[in-house]
C-alpha cells in the first residue's frame, strides 16, 4: 500500500482520462477498483506474501502511489490492461530481484517493474527485465521514465492508428 492512501489523489484523474481517450467511452466507476477492494487484492498478491516472509508482519505491498492510483482508476478495465502488454492485476503483483513486477509483454519474454527500494516515491522510474516473469533471474535496465509517463506512453503507442499520418 502507498505510504498514505488517504492522501489526495495525484494521478487518479489522469489515468481515468485514458478510458475516453483510447476507448471512446466515458470513464465509469466500475472501470476501477475501490480502495478497500484494491487493498484486499494487494494483500492476496504474491508480492504481499513475499513481503510477509521477508519482514514477518507486513504493512502490505510496497506499492508507489502512481501504481496504486493506476489500479484505482483502471483495475477493472481489461480493454486497456490486456492488449499487446499485460498489466498484472493487483492480486498478481510479484516481487523478483528486488523489483515489483507490474507488466509483461504478450510474448512473455520481457517484464517491467519498479524497484521496491523506491516504493516510497510517488512515481518511480520503470525498469525492464531481459526475461519474462516466470524466469528466476534476469538483467534489469532502467527505461528512463516514471511509471505514469511509461503507462501513458505505452497505451498511446498501443492504441495509435498506424494509418494516421501524425504517427509517422
Amino acid at each position: 500500500m502507498p505510504a498514505d492512501s488517504s492522501a489526495p489523489a495525484v494521478f487518479l484523474s489522469t489515468f481515468q482520462k485514458l478510458v475516453p481517450t483510447h476507448l471512446e467511452t466515458p470513464w465509469a466507476e466500475e472501470d476501477g477498483l475501490g480502495a478497500g477492494e484494491l487493498e484486499a487484492l494487494l494483500a492476496a498478491s504474491p508480492a504481499a506474501e513475499a513481503t510477509r516472509e521477508a519482514n514477518g508482519e507486513s504493512d502490505g505491498v510496497p506499492i508507489p502511489l502512481s501504481l496504486y492510483e493506476f489500479h484505482r482508476a483502471l483495475g477493472n478495465c481489461p480493454d486497456l490492461l490486456e492488449t499487446d502488454h499485460f498489466f498484472f492485476d493487483a492480486d498478481e503483483l510479484e516481487i523478483r530481484d528486488g523489483f515489483l513486477m507490474f507488466l509483461e509483454d504478450a510474448g512473455e519474454s520481457t517484464v517491467w517493474g519498479l524497484p521496491v527500494a523506491d516504493a516510497e516515491l510517488p512515481d518511480p522510474l520503470v525498469w525492464r527485465r531481459s526475461t519474462g516473469a516466470d524466469a528466476e533471474h534476469g538483467v534489469w535496465t532502467c527505461e528512463g521514465g516514471t511509471f505514469s509517463e511509461f503507462a501513458m506512453d505505452l497505451l498511446q503507442w498501443t492504441f495509435e492508428d498506424p494509418e494516421d499520418p501524425e504517427n509517422e
